[in-house]
């Protein structure tokens, strides 16, 4: 009839909530993109990050811009169009729908595999199970993370059909609809639920919810070990707890921004009609921004935690910020060659310093710190195996 058809082209401006929500999103999807960027210029420019774990953070931060980009472009583009009733602005999210929401999924999912293989590494290595990896398995990890992703999302690109929306023209001249073949078996049960949704969003997030509890612990452990016998703690452990704290961060940020997703991808399976009753429907669509906005959030905070949490990091942002603009280059970057009296480590009655032949134990007497070379050379070879070999290069300094 005609009145369904005015219905059904009818333009609905969004609600003021979701206008605001979006709008702020996007906010914090543009911040995202650009500190990611920065953060892939920092890190891309020193070739040795390639080779360390660093190279997760380097692929994360490609995922993230992708992700926040697409942000942006699903849906600020498609608010404004409703709210503008502009018809070129649908023209032109229609025409790229398909494609860039394919790209935002694929980029949440390589993320969530890369922060698992980063926790994955970082617990083996302080569990000392082994080793850091090779270039060549964290580049292995790396492709199969993004062949997960794309097995586990491009489908999409298929599956989503934008078909002519009646005879509306205008803002509702298109709409979108599933392709026939989603809805018939195995595809529907096996491949999209049970590979799509457990594999790609349920299992990322249980193994990092075991990965952080497994890694907290080991590092309380290690803590009450360290205040047992009461060793100083090296630069190099000092890198890796920072970078581990980090990782830990991190970990945290995804597994809050998803909790809501877990939840709504567990209802979908019990009873996905109950989402789209009446009274119902409102709450779902505005869990379902929620969720988008929370994963963009995660993102955008990834260079503020590694800033604060990575000492490692944090030098480099200050050397890069000091190479590329007029700011004066005494800026603290951390050096791994300092002199001897700038790597003290205080103990309640003594402080051990590297200073490039065996250690030197000092004394406080008074207002000054006087040096005493104690013990033979085997003493120094004991204390400097017990301090963790201080002078070794920090290079296991995952974020």
């Amino acid at each position: 009839s005609r009145m369904d058809e005015a219905e059904l082209c009818s333009v609905i401006p969004p609600e003021r909530s979701r206008l605001y929500l979006v709008s702020l999103g996007s906010a914090v999807a543009s911040f995202s993109v650009i500190s990611n960027l920065f953060l892939f210029g920092v890190l891309i420019r020193t070739r040795r990050h390639l080779h360390s774990p660093f190279l997760y953070l380097i692929s994360l931060s490609l995922a993230d811009i992708f992700l926040s980009g697409a942000y942006i472009l699903l849906f600020l583009v498609n608010v404004l169009m409703d709210e503008w009733d502009s018809s070129f602005l649908s023209s032109l999210w229609w025409s790229y729908m398909p494609f860039v929401l394919v790209l935002s999924h694929l980029a949440i999912t390589a993320s969530a595999f890369l922060i698992v293989a980063a926790a994955a590494e970082r617990f083996v290595t302080i569990s000392k199970m082994r080793g850091e990896f090779s270039t060549r398995e964290r580049l292995s990890i790396v492709l199969l993370a993004f062949s997960i992703a794309i097995v586990g999302k491009i489908p999409m690109v298929v599956e989503v059909e934008v078909v002519k929306n009646g005879n509306c023209t205008g803002v509702t001249e298109w709409t979108a609809s599933m392709a026939e073949f989603t809805s018939l078996e195995p595809y529907a049960s096996v491949y999209k639920f049970w590979f799509r949704n457990l594999v790609t969003v349920m299992l990322p997030f249980a193994l990092l919810l075991c990965l952080n509890v497994a890694i907290i612990r080991r590092l309380h452990r290690q803590h009450q070990s360290a205040k047992l016998f009461r060793f100083g703690t090296s630069t190099h452990r000092r890198n890796v707890r920072s970078a581990t704290l980090s990782l830990i961060c991190v970990t945290c940020t995804y597994l809050a921004s998803n909790l809501l997703n877990v939840v709504l991808n567990l209802t979908e399976f019990v009873d996905r009609n109950f989402l789209y009753e009446e009274d119902v429907r409102p709450l779902y669509t505005m869990s379902s921004d929620l969720v988008s906005f929370f994963t963009v959030g995660a993102s955008a905070f990834r260079l503020p935690i590694y800033y604060v949490c990575n000492a490692k990091i944090k030098s480099e942002v200050h050397r890069f910020i000091s190479e590329f603009t007029f700011l004066p280059r005494c800026l603290p970057v951390e050096s791994h060659s300092a002199r001897p009296s700038t790597l003290k480590y205080p103990l309640s009655t003594v402080r051990y310093c590297n200073s490039g032949n065996g250690f030197v134990v000092f004394e406080s007497r008074g207002s000054s710190q006087l040096p005493r070379r104690v013990g033979t050379r085997l003493d120094r070879l004991v204390l400097a195996v017990a301090l963790g070999s201080v002078a070794r290069p920090a290079t296991n300094v995952f974020p």
